[in-house]
């Protein structure tokens, strides 16, 4: 058994967001939320299948969920409970599943969705909401299942979420973006720079610096898309990445696609790629349609010299 291990923060995909509510301007209020099956899976994770048991009970009229853990230490269950409401389609199954999902905040499963900020965006008029009878909806174009969502914790709290559109474009963003340390992979050892299998000693073994600034320069190659010049220390670089990581997550389609263009090499991967980007501006940046086209008809310009 690990306690521990339920109030552990849920990741991006394990949660789920709906629209709330859609004020006269356009700004939707989106409500993140989990799915019962996931407090199961952690609780089957945390404690085991056997371990656990959910029972209902009507109090008042109100149904109640008991949800146990079996303690191995002392042979006996702890229960902890909390009350539901009635779901607009299925009012009973729905009352039974949140009765449910609230007894598990208790034992802390998903509490850190207290924390998330308000997330309020600005929809597209006609292609993600409409007005009819003064009242704002949702229309089947706004796909938040489709969406792409970014969180991030610091001490379990949360600290970062944003999210992009189906067509890229960043939608909502909170907080700061702190770019995640990645452990650097210990390398291969090759007979003919290992010292004990070199007793002639023709190459010298790689210090752990020079190891490490290899990696760093392999990652800066990535994210920048060029190798660092001469002068750059490693500190320079770490700057240059981050910078690139943060800068990315903010910029629009278009803004990006300037950034990426520089990417590609060859005057066929140029077009492949151009041919998808435009297909994405048509519908969520057309006035820059025209721009594009002109940096890629000067980028192809620039390859051909």
């Amino acid at each position: 058994m690990n306690l521990k291990e339920l109030s552990r923060p849920l990741t991006i995909d394990d949660i789920d967001f709906r629209v709330q509510s859609i004020n006269a301007k356009g700004y939707a209020t989106i409500l993140a939320y989990k799915d019962a099956r996931i407090d199961m899976q952690r609780l089957d994770q945390a404690v085991g299948p056997l371990n656990w048991q959910r029972k209902h009970e009507l109090i008042d009229g109100k149904l109640f969920c008991h949800v146990g853990l079996y303690n191995p230490e002392t042979s006996q269950w702890t229960w902890k409970s909390d009350v539901g409401t009635e779901s607009m389609t299925e009012a009973t199954k729905g009352e039974a599943s949140d009765s449910f999902k609230r007894a598990c905040f208790n034992w802390g499963i998903g509490r850190e969705l207290y924390d998330y900020p308000i997330i309020s965006i600005k929809l597209v008029e006609k292609d993600e909401y409409e007005v009819t009878s003064g009242r704002a909806k949702q229309t089947w174009g706004l796909r938040l299942r489709d969406w792409t969502w970014f969180s991030q914790f610091t001490d379990g709290k949360i600290s970062y979420i944003a999210c992009k559109d189906t067509n890229g474009k960043l939608r909502f963003q909170w907080g700061t973006y702190v770019k995640e340390e990645t452990p650097t992979p210990a390398p291969k050892v090759n007979p003919a720079n290992d010292p004990d299998a070199n007793p002639q000693g023709v190459l010298k073994k790689k210090t752990d610096a020079e190891i490490e600034l290899e990696a760093l320069t392999q990652e800066y190659i990535s994210v920048v898309g060029k190798k660092p010049t001469a002068k750059m220390t490693a500190e320079m670089m770490r700057e240059a990445i981050d910078k690139e990581l943060n800068e990315s997550l903010s910029l629009s389609l278009y803004e990006q696609s300037l950034v990426d263009i520089k990417k590609h090499t060859t005057k066929d991967e140029l077009k492949q790629w151009a041919m998808t980007i435009l297909g994405q501006l048509k519908t969520s940046d057309p006035d820059n349609l025209e721009a594009f086209k002109n940096h890629c008809n000067n980028h192809a310009l620039t390859l051909k010299n």
